[in-house]
């Protein structure tokens, strides 16, 4: 399989202003719009997988695809469904 480079910023998250950022909670960004989270399951039955959850970008209407959450085995594959996700959004869906 081929490396994956993301195209968009992804940054840590912080649970409050208290909290220090982590390496297992990113968002992803597309300038300053919001597209996606991945973050590092720690328990339960998908521990040690990362979930990845899309949103679609502000300027498309109508019904975005599916699906746009799952898990992957690496933070880089979860990476690479978010931004996949994001793009497939702006060719499938009607632009405002």
């Amino acid at each position: 399989m081929a490396h994956y480079e993301p195209k968009y910023t992804w940054r840590r998250t912080r649970p409050d202003e208290d909290h220090s950022a982590a390496d297992l909670d990113w968002i992803g960004l597309d300038g300053t719009e919001y597209l996606g989270r991945i973050k590092k399951e720690t328990k339960g039955p998908t521990k040690d997988k990362w979930h990845w959850a899309c949103s679609w970008p502000r300027a498309c209407k109508g019904n975005p695809p599916s699906p746009s959450t799952g898990y992957a085995e690496t933070a880089r594959q979860a990476t690479q469904k978010v931004e996949e996700y994001w793009e497939r959004c702006h060719l499938v869906m009607a632009q405002r």
